[in-house]
């Protein structure tokens, strides 16, 4: 069974969308001290983190009538985390130790698709802080009550994109074959 899309799911998902995207332009639009680059910088990477966090949360879960079937001729010895773990240690037997040094710790991000994906996302998200963190120092500081009804609004706006971006792989892209959208 093909992997298809209703059209009222498809006319949700992007009413959902504009509605995301017209309350960041709005917001950035009316912010007074922020720039519209800052909200794209911001928006673009919890977009990409929302993305990696609904791939690594299909391999584990819908593996083989998700992900599996978007991409058939993936490698499964790196992508599916049912037998990719073994990866880290030499001939993928847990008995005989790491393949290397590091490979079950500081370096298990080059053994596996899992904890690749996981490690860019925390790499992206702390990115994300970062930038916005110094923007936010980098301005002059509001008013006390203003000040925290921007970060609330900000997070919000943040965690809106993050959501869509996992919505759009985790809910679209990778869906388990014979489950319904919206």
């Amino acid at each position: 069974m093909k992997n298809t899309f209703t059209i009222r799911s498809i006319k949700n998902i992007i009413s959902f969308l504009s509605i995301v995207v017209f309350c960041l332009a709005h917001y950035a639009a009316s912010a007074q001290k922020k720039k519209f680059k800052d909200y794209l910088i911001l928006g673009s990477s919890s977009l990409v983190s929302g993305m990696l966090d609904g791939t690594i949360e299909s391999i584990s879960y819908h593996y083989d009538n998700g992900f599996k079937t978007r991409f058939s001729k993936i490698n499964d010895q790196f992508w599916n985390p049912a037998i990719s773990w073994t990866n880290k240690y030499k001939d993928n037997n847990p008995a005989l130790g790491p393949k290397f040094m590091g490979s079950t710790d500081i370096f298990v991000c080059t053994t596996d698709a899992y904890h690749m994906l996981r490690t860019t996302k925390r790499a992206i998200d702390g990115f994300t802080l970062a930038y916005y963190v110094n923007k936010a120092c980098s301005e002059k500081t509001p008013p006390k009550g203003k000040r925290w009804k921007q970060v609330a609004k900000d997070f919000l706006i943040i965690t809106a994109i993050r959501c869509v971006g996992f919505s759009l792989t985790y809910s679209l892209l990778f869906k388990p074959q014979g489950v319904s959208v919206m």
